[in-house]
């Protein structure tokens, strides 16, 4: 049956996603996959013969002697990345439409129910093009409708159905693997009211793996004999050594030592790892994530005494460097590790309930980044910063400016993220990064000393922006997400591909 029954809530993750669902009145729960898994691999295979996703396309590697195997893409998200595989182009987007087109397909065939919406949960720090590229794989993937929540947001709306009686400041330290949000939210008996937000998609599991690759790799060098060139050009050897990692950074969250194992022309080359070695080499990854905390805490305006609890979640929180040195930075905070792999799932399920049924929700967002404008101060190029990260949403601020000489034809708008603070105005260039530039046509007569151009931008509770530019009456309007757009044409030939993936 389609419509009502089921609300769905989706993390996907950088290298496994989950799929939570709840009905009224009933906790949420996970939907299983092969042999009983609860987290659907993030990865899609294509071959002569067909598309795969999740534990199939793991399945077909040792079957196809052709294929490309496709994973831990979640950091292209938001880009025009694409891939020639087989003679047809694929983008990251189709690559996420058809892990959630499988995942819904499985659930379908086991409940009898067609998911047409769903909250899909989205890191903190995406910005406006990713979570566009969100909604395009869920139209692409079959969905009617579809909502996001920020990962952080979801696990603290989770955490706190299994704990009722909590009120109080609440941080929420979620790393998946690849991204790393920390998240300062009030819990009071008006629902979440979330005061700030620190994020990255650059910091996740994914780099502890680099990092034991490369302790790896150095290993088997030494023992084998075989030169750093040829480690290089051997694209086989070095994927036997990240698979070897990945296996044993899970194997070290619970021994001091592990041994791996690796095949060099037909020789088994053996070699030992410890805990204290990659804890050295990724120190500096947990360091940053309790700088990240410090500062979401300070953002949020307050301080480590009025801090009730840190919440850690997302499967590398149970590494244990990254427990032990957060009590360390935070002796006088309760620290707690809650449902590492499923809570961001759980918790979109709940809000996707409260969104499309009885409202018993409510969440207060803020925005996660601050976008300007390239405008000239002072006679130099600098950021006007017009909407402010960690501000409520929804939001919407109008500013004015003039051309630059006298018919001008067309204004060039360079948008950029800042995250600066709201006290602060104007930032450097050199500081800033840049979004996306629009050349904007003026018609009409352009008077340098009397032509106004009115500039608004504005974020909505999702926390998408839109950018619309006034001139002499005529309204342009901008899109921060075009590098994401479809045509008609383009949408109706990616949902072939993704329709028909196994």
């Amino acid at each position: 049956m389609a419509g009502e029954g089921y609300y769905i809530g989706i993390d996907l993750g950088m290298t496994n996603s989950v799929l939570a669902y709840t009905r009224d009145g009933e906790a949420p729960e996970i939907q299983t996959w092969d042999n009983g898994y609860s987290q659907f691999p993030s990865v899609v295979m294509v071959t002569p013969g067909g598309r795969y996703a999740g534990y199939a396309a793991l399945d077909r590697v040792e079957h196809e002697q052709k294929y490309h195997l496709q994973s831990n893409f979640k950091r292209m998200v938001g880009t025009d990345h694409r891939q020639i595989i087989f003679g047809e182009e694929y983008s990251v987007t189709e690559f996420f439409a058809m892990i959630l087109r499988k995942m819904m397909k499985t659930f379908e065939d086991e409940k009898g129910f067609r998911p047409e919406r769903a909250v899909i949960a989205v890191p903190a720090d995406f910005g406006d093009a990713e979570r566009e590229d969100v909604f395009n794989m869920a139209t692409l993937a079959g969905l009617r409708s579809a909502e996001v929540i920020n990962e952080s947001d979801a696990a603290a709306i989770a955490y706190c159905y299994d704990t009722p009686d909590f009120s109080g400041n609440l941080a929420i330290y979620d790393i998946g693997g690849g991204t790393f949000d920390i998240t300062v939210i009030t819990v009071d008996e008006k629902g979440f009211t979330v005061l700030c937000n620190e994020g990255t998609k650059y910091l996740g599991g994914r780099d502890w793996d680099l990092h034991l690759a490369s302790i790896i790799q150095k290993k088997v060098v030494a023992m084998s004999g075989i030169s750093p060139t040829e480690m290089d050009n051997d694209s086989l050897l070095r994927s036997q050594i990240i698979n070897e990692a990945e296996r044993l950074k899970i194997v070290l969250d619970r021994v001091e030592k592990a041994q791996g194992t690796v095949t060099l022309r037909g020789t088994n080359v053996k070699f030992v790892v410890d805990r204290r070695e990659l804890d050295e080499a990724t120190k500096p990854l947990v360091d940053r994530t309790v700088e990240m905390t410090r500062a979401a805490v300070k953002g949020a305006g307050l301080t480590m005494g009025s801090l009730d609890r840190i919440v850690m979640v997302g499967r590398p929180s149970i590494t244990p460097l990254i427990r032990s040195t957060l009590e360390a930075a935070f002796p006088d905070v309760e620290i707690i590790r809650y449902d590492p792999a499923h809570a961001v799932a759980r918790g979109a399920a709940i809000y996707a309930r409260s969104l499309f049924k009885d409202k018993e929700l409510t969440l207060a967002p803020i925005l996660n980044k601050t976008y300007g404008i390239v405008m000239g101060v002072d006679g130099k190029e600098k950021v006007l910063n017009i909407i402010y990260r960690n501000t409520r949403l929804p939001l919407k601020r109008k500013i004015q400016c003039r051309p630059k000489k006298d018919d001008q034809e067309e204004l060039e708008i360079k948008v950029c993220d800042t995250r600066a603070p709201p006290s602060q105005q104007i930032s450097e260039i050199d500081t800033s990064r840049l979004l996306i530039t629009f050349m904007v046509p003026l018609e009409g007569r352009i008077s340098r000393g009397k032509t106004r151009i009115d500039i608004t931008m504005e974020a909505s509770v999702d926390g998408t922006v839109s950018l619309e530019v006034e001139c002499n009456g005529n309204v342009t309007k901008c899109d921060l997400g075009k590098a994401v757009q479809m045509s008609n044409e383009e949408a109706l030939e990616s949902m072939r591909k993704v329709m028909t993936v196994q």
